[in-house]
């Protein structure tokens, strides 16, 4: 086996071990006995379970930022009806990489950023990746003059992300499913777009 497929199947045991038992209760002696290795092996891949913990965030957050690259790199929305199927799209797929592992979303929501302070530096660093991305898109839409150039695009980016956020960390918090993911990425896309709109009398 290979040095990158015994380094992931570390990560694999050490992800099923803080999912199951917290990261408190996770040490480097259960993350072995799941992965199957000897205790000098996890050595051979990290100095200790915090660095540990570090790679596995990173890895778990790469599969949120490539969704984002891919917007942001893809071909620019030249009508409103673009941007709103570009951002319903990018925002259903986001949606759904949370809700399909909803476990693991879970603790890197809930249980990472409680760690240390240097975690929850990590966690704003990534938070700022992200919505630094989501900006990255809107830039794409206000170059082709679909966004008003009054707006700030790293606070829309901040928002598109936040908002995102606020229907997973509810679901995750209560175990359950937000429903059909497409319907709620139309939602979030409208009030990111148009706004609440005001209630009737």
């Amino acid at each position: 086996m290979g040095k990158q497929s015994r380094r992931e199947e570390l990560l694999d045991a050490a992800l099923a071990e803080c999912v199951e038992n917290g990261y408190a209760a996770t040490g480097v002696k259960e993350i072995t006995a799941r992965a199957a290795v000897s205790h000098g092996t996890f050595y051979n891949y990290f100095d200790n379970r915090r660095e540990l913990l570090d790679v596995l965030v990173t890895r778990e957050v790469e599969g949120y930022l490539d969704v984002l690259r891919r917007a942001a790199f893809s071909p620019h929305p030249v009508t409103e009806d673009e941007l709103r199927t570009q951002m319903q799209s990018v925002t259903a797929d986001l949606l759904g990489l949370a809700m399909n592992r909803i476990d693991v979303s879970a603790f890197l929501s809930m249980n990472v950023a409680g760690v240390d302070k240097e975690t929850l530096r990590s966690h704003l660093r990534h938070f700022h990746d992200l919505s630094g991305l989501a900006s990255e898109v809107l830039a794409n839409a206000a170059a082709e003059g679909l966004i008003d150039e009054s707006i700030s695009l790293e606070f829309a980016g901040q928002a598109w992300i936040s908002a995102i956020l606020a229907v997973v960390i509810p679901a995750v918090a209560d175990d359950h499913d937000v429903g059909d993911v497409d319907e709620v990425a139309r939602i979030v896309t409208r009030v990111l777009l148009d706004g609440v709109p005001a209630p009737t009398a």
